[in-house]
């Protein structure tokens, strides 16, 4: 899966149209964030949903997740199972909070907000990324018990 993430994203990277205007409107300016308890933590991401060929891939920039299948629901669902068990083994490691700051999440004292995805990728490469007219932003909202 990452492979083939990798590959749609690096085509995405080499789009050399600079005159390409930021489209806003495919921008949410929803704040997803994280908030652990001591018995369950619940996140929400944003994810990004493309085609390459015949596969789905849905790719999460601020954790560097993705899951991939044959039609858009089901990738979103292998994103849905790959998110959660990456909570489960952040959680059981304790490394939770280290690796979200890593990803560039800003700490709270229980809570993280995510990233936009500027801050991630710099307002160019997500300009050129956000007027494609082949992906579809979403969120995905996902919950472990600890």
């Amino acid at each position: 899966p990452v492979i083939v993430f990798v590959i749609v994203f690096v085509k995405l990277l080499h789009i050399s149209n600079k005159n390409t205007i930021f489209a806003s409107s495919k921008l949410s300016l929803t704040m997803n964030t994280i908030t652990i308890n001591v018995n369950h933590i619940k996140i929400s991401v944003s994810v990004y949903l493309f085609k390459e060929g015949d596969t789905y891939i849905a790719y999460c920039p601020s954790l560097d997740l993705s899951g991939y299948d044959t039609t858009e629901e089901t990738a979103k669902k292998d994103f849905e199972y790959i998110l959660k068990d990456w909570l489960k083994t952040q959680a059981e490691n304790n490394t939770l909070k280290k690796d979200l700051e890593l990803h560039g999440w800003r700490m709270g004292n229980n809570t993280a907000n995510e990233p936009g995805i500027i801050d991630l990728l710099g307002e160019t490469t997500t300009s050129k990324l956000l007027s494609l007219p082949d992906y579809r932003k979403t969120n995905v909202n996902a919950e472990i018990l600890c």
